[in-house]
C-alpha cells in the first residue's frame, strides 16, 4: 500500500514533465524557431566518413564560419549532383583539418579552403582547438558514441528545444543581462535567430534574423568588438605568416600529389568589417601570398563582378538567399575558369 502514493507522484511528475516539455517546444516553434542540429564533434565525424567518396562524388570545405554560412549545401547538390561535405568550423581555421586530409591515403577528393585572413593566418592556436578535438573525435570515436548519435540525429530531427547551442539552461542563462565583472572577459553572445545547422552542417540565418535590424546590430557590435581587440594585438611578424604557409604547402604538396584538387575561396566580408580586414591584411602580404607559395587557384569575392557586390547583413555572413546565388556563382567560376568537373555541369 506504501507505493502506491510514490507510484502516483512518479505518473504526476511525468505529466508535468511531459506539459513543461511540449509548451517550451511549442512556445519555440511560435516564435519561429526551427530544428538545428548541435554542431558537436559525432556530426563532423559522421561528415568526416564521406570526405573519401571518390572525386566525382564530393566536395569538401573547410575553414570558419563563412564557408558554413556562404555555401548553400543543398543548392551544391541540386547544381553538381555530388555531396557536399562540410567540415569548417566556427571560429576556427583549415589547418588542422588539412592536414588530417593530406594525412589519410584514401582522401584523393576536391577541397575548397575558406581562407578568411583573420582566421587562415591566426598564431595563437585558438582558432585550431575545435578542429583538432573533432578529427580526435573521428578516429577515436567508439561504436557506443556512435549510436549515440544515431539516437540523437532522430530526436534532433523532431524537437527544436533540443538545439543544445542555443536552448539548453547554460546558453539561455547567458542571455540573462548581467554586469561584466572586472578583469573578467565575457564572450559576445550571439542571438539564437543568428545560426540554424542542418545535417550537413551547413549554417545559416533564420528568417527572423534576417527581418530583424535590431539583432543586426547586435552581431555587427560582436563583430567589430572583436575586431577592434584583435587590431590591438601585435602584428605577427613575416616569418611567422610565411612559416604557417610554407607548412600549409606541405600539407598541399602531399594532396596535389595523391590527385586532390585544392582552391582557395574568400569569401564576402562588407561594410566597416571589409574595411578593417583590407587594413589589418593587405592583399599582397596574405592573400596574394598565400596562392602563391602553395601553387593553388583562388577565388576572391572581389575579383568578380558576380561576387563583389554583396552586403552582410552583419558585415560578416552572407543571408541565405544570397548564399544560393553565391554558391551557384562559385560553382559557374570553379567550372569555367578554374576546370573543375561536376556531374551535373550542364545544369549550371
Amino acid at each position: 500500500m506504501e507505493s502506491q502514493p510514490i507510484y502516483k507522484s512518479g505518473i504526476l511528475v511525468l505529466i508535468l514533465t511531459l506539459i513543461a516539455v511540449a509548451s517550451y517546444e511549442i512556445y519555440l516553434r511560435q516564435y519561429g524557431h526551427r530544428i538545428s542540429f548541435d554542431d558537436s564533434e559525432s556530426l563532423f565525424a559522421n561528415s568526416r566518413k564521406k570526405a573519401c567518396l571518390p572525386q566525382n562524388e564530393a566536395t569538401v570545405f573547410v575553414g570558419s564560419s563563412r564557408i558554413k554560412y556562404d555555401i548553400d549545401t543543398d543548392l551544391w547538390t541540386e547544381i553538381t549532383g555530388e555531396t557536399p561535405v562540410q567540415l569548417a568550423f566556427v571560429g576556427s581555421r583549415a589547418a588542422a583539418i588539412i592536414t588530417d586530409l593530406a594525412s589519410d591515403p584514401d582522401f584523393k577528393g576536391k577541397i575548397l579552403i575558406d581562407a578568411t585572413e583573420g582566421l587562415m593566418f591566426d598564431l595563437s592556436g585558438r582558432s585550431d582547438r575545435k578542429p583538432q578535438s573533432a578529427i580526435k573525435y573521428y578516429h577515436e570515436e567508439t561504436p557506443s558514441q556512435r549510436f549515440s548519435f544515431l539516437v540523437n540525429t532522430v530526436l534532433e530531427s523532431n524537437f527544436v528545444f533540443l538545439d543544445e547551442s542555443n536552448f539548453s539552461l547554460s546558453p539561455v542563462l547567458e542571455q540573462i543581462p548581467l554586469p561584466p565583472r572586472p578583469g573578467h572577459f565575457n564572450f559576445p553572445k550571439y542571438p539564437a535567430e543568428f545560426a540554424v545547422t542542418n545535417f550537413d552542417r551547413q549554417t545559416q540565418m533564420t528568417e527572423n534574423f534576417t527581418q530583424d535590424s535590431s539583432l543586426f546590430s547586435i552581431m555587427r557590435g560582436v563583430w567589430m568588438n572583436l575586431s577592434k581587440m584583435g587590431s590591438k594585438a601585435p602584428k605577427a611578424p613575416a616569418p611567422a605568416i610565411d612559416s604557417l604557409i610554407l607548412d600549409l604547402k606541405k600539407d598541399i604538396d602531399v594532396l596535389k600529389s595523391r590527385g586532390v584538387e585544392v582552391v582557395f575561396l574568400r569569401p564576402p566580408s562588407s561594410g566597416p568589417l571589409w574595411q578593417g580586414e583590407q587594413k589589418g591584411f593587405p592583399r599582397e602580404e596574405y592573400w596574394d601570398k598565400l596562392l602563391s607559395v602553395t601553387a593553388c587557384e583562388g577565388i576572391h569575392f572581389m575579383d568578380y563582378e558576380e561576387t563583389n557586390h554583396y552586403n552582410c547583413p552583419e558585415y560578416s555572413h552572407l543571408s541565405p538567399s544570397d548564399s544560393k546565388e553565391y554558391t551557384r556563382k562559385v560553382i559557374q567560376i570553379l567550372e569555367s575558369e578554374i576546370g573543375w568537373k561536376f556531374n551535373n555541369s550542364n545544369q549550371n
